[in-house]
């Protein structure tokens, strides 16, 4: 958990905090076994499986190819090689004919693709971790103004910054949006509407209205 949560930081979390914690760890952990990088017998297995079933590629040096082939897969985990190995014999990946052997980075490529969600997600989740401090400061500090609003002494003095800052100010018409509004007045607006005309009638253009 060190490499993603320092000692002393864990130890200023609060226990939910502290749960998520171990929890990323946990996952990550089981990610990081996830992809350790493979065996050079796996590596191996990969190319002859590859060389039995596709024709090498045209003035390709083969013992330069299973070189660098090496190389390039180097990083990645036993069953990604196996399981891009299995979609280039079985016709599985897009661009490929089927026909000659991926090249190394054609190969690489395709089998980082099936491990990026995984790289993805420990990616996300480590950024989890390290935010970990910072979203317990924020709970800390948004429980602390909760109780501050409950505080009755609290409540008294927002009321009385309230009344002094009020105080001889007029009431708006807005402050009282439901108050009626005097009848005089109400008339002299409805004197100052123009009067709209009944709409005509559309039963005429119809179908039915046609047949009358």
């Amino acid at each position: 958990m060190r490499d993603l949560i320092a000692q002393h930081v864990f130890d200023r979390l609060p226990e939910q905090f502290r749960i998520r914690a171990r929890q990323i760890a946990k996952r990550v952990a089981e990610i990081d076994r996830l992809l350790q990088p493979c065996s050079i017998d796996s590596i191996r297995e990969a190319g002859r499986r590859l060389h039995g079933q596709l024709r090498p590629q045209p003035e390709i040096n083969v013992e330069e190819y299973a070189r660098e082939f090496k190389i390039a897969c180097a990083d990645l985990p036993d069953w990604a090689v196996s399981e891009a190995t299995n979609d280039f014999l079985a016709g599985r990946v897009g661009n490929h004919t089927g026909q000659f052997m991926p090249t190394c980075a054609e190969f690489a490529r395709h089998a980082r693709s099936i491990i990026s969600p995984f790289v993805v997600e420990r990616s996300i989740i480590g950024r989890e971790a390290k935010n970990l401090i910072t979203r317990a400061e924020d709970q800390r500090r948004r429980d602390i103004i909760a109780l501050e609003r409950q505080d009755p002494k609290h409540i008294e003095r927002i009321r009385e910054l309230k009344d002094r800052v009020l105080k001889g100010a007029p009431r708006s018409l807005t402050a009282s949006p439901h108050t009626s509004i005097d009848p005089d007045i109400q008339t002299r607006l409805d004197a100052l509407k123009r009067p709209r005309p009944e709409p005509a009638s559309k039963i005429p253009q119809t179908k039915a209205g046609r047949a009358r």
